[in-house]
């Protein structure tokens, strides 16, 4: 049974944030099945709860590369985008991640300043890797602060 933490910031963060207003899942009820199933915790119950950006802003900003999700977990949160490993999506990845960035400090300011995890922005992977460790790609990742994709809460 899953319970929502009294004193939860990050649900009372996102009713507060007008874009995302209406957003707020419990645990990572907000993501596909699929993407939270590339997620493990050493303690699920430790999940403050899920909000699928994408969806949630779509009709505000439907031309826009939009991030995917938020998740909060023991009062920290972060920002995670399920998206394919292919060098031919890197521009694409970096659009969305930049997107983020200046949503969260013009639109998010209260989610931007809650205390993040490391990493903070993660990307995951949702299919089959095609970008090498050493490649101009993963090297054009890492230098806007894109971590390789994998994600472990706690």
């Amino acid at each position: 049974m899953e319970t929502v933490k009294e004193n939860n910031v990050f649900k009372a963060v996102v009713e507060a944030t007008d874009d995302i207003r209406n957003a707020y899942c419990k645990g990572l009820h907000a993501l596909k099945h699929v993407d939270a199933a590339k997620i493990t915790s050493s303690d699920m119950r430790k999940v403050d709860g899920s909000v699928d950006i994408d969806n949630a802003v779509k009709v505000l900003y439907p031309n826009e590369s939009r991030w995917d999700y938020a998740i909060g977990y023991d009062s920290q949160v972060c920002f995670v985008e399920v998206h394919p490993a292919y060098t031919s999506e890197i521009e694409n990845l970096i659009n969305k991640y930049v997107w983020l960035l200046k949503w969260l400090k013009n639109k998010a300011p209260q989610l931007d300043n809650l205390p993040k995890m490391t990493p903070a922005y993660v990307w995951l992977q949702s299919g089959k890797c095609a970008i090498l460790p050493t490649s101009r790609q993963a090297k054009k990742l890492a230098a806007v602060g894109m971590p390789r994709p994998t994600l472990k809460l706690g």
